[in-house]
């Protein structure tokens, strides 16, 4: 998956000239916030706290999205989602565990104002986690199916087709492993994204008179 995430981003960067001639829709942005992982119900974090151990706990999302809008003059857009977050538990003594969790799938974008993104993505999932535990070996179990989703609400703050998007996301996804465990993965957090969109002609007039 994680080959899959990178050739997605050269895709992305090598169509960019393309994108800006067209009605494309292009983002790209990452953001910070809590995450939860659960094993077969039972929270990971929670076990290691339960247990006395004082681990530091950090959530991340990243992703990029492309697709096409608007639709005449309605600023509703079609997007490929490709993405995921990470979970990482570190501790003195302890090491690190590192639960990555990745999407691709499609999605919808929409402009209830000027201003507003509201944006939904639904999609496969895999996990792809990693161990470094001091003093034991352990190896992750590998994902055999799964799928996720996300939703976010945005305020863009950027001029005419360039948008700098400022907002707060949810992600929740969940996995089967080939142990026959489950894996549930949600993140919740703030993020920020660049954005190249097309807007509808009364958008960008009304832009242009300010």
């Amino acid at each position: 998956m994680k080959k899959a995430w990178i050739v997605g981003l050269v895709f992305v960067f090598a169509s960019f000239p393309v994108i800006a001639q067209s009605g494309v829709y292009f983002d790209i942005g990452l953001g910070f916030g809590k995450a939860w992982t659960k094993i077969s119900d039972q929270d990971v974090a929670d076990a290691f706290n339960n247990a006395g151990l004082d681990l530091t706990d950090v959530g991340v999302n990243l992703g990029v999205k492309i697709g096409y809008g608007p639709f005449g003059n309605v600023p509703f857009y079609i997007v490929a989602d490709l993405g995921g977050i990470g979970h990482r538990l570190e501790g003195s003594g302890f090491g690190s565990m590192q639960f990555n969790t990745y999407v691709i799938g499609p999605g919808i974008i929409f402009y209830p104002a000027p201003l507003v993104q509201i944006s939904a993505d639904i999609g496969f999932s895999t996990v792809a986690n990693q161990f470094a535990l001091t003093g034991i070996s352990l190896s992750p179990a590998k994902s055999e199916k799964g799928f996720a989703w996300d939703v976010s609400l945005a305020l863009d703050i950027g001029k005419a087709n360039h948008g700098f998007l400022i907002g707060v996301s949810y992600f929740g996804a969940k996995n089967s492993l080939e142990t026959g465990a489950n894996e549930d993965a949600s993140f919740a957090g703030i993020f920020f994204k660049y954005a190249y969109r097309h807007k509808i002609k009364k958008i960008i007039a009304n832009s242009s008179l300010k």
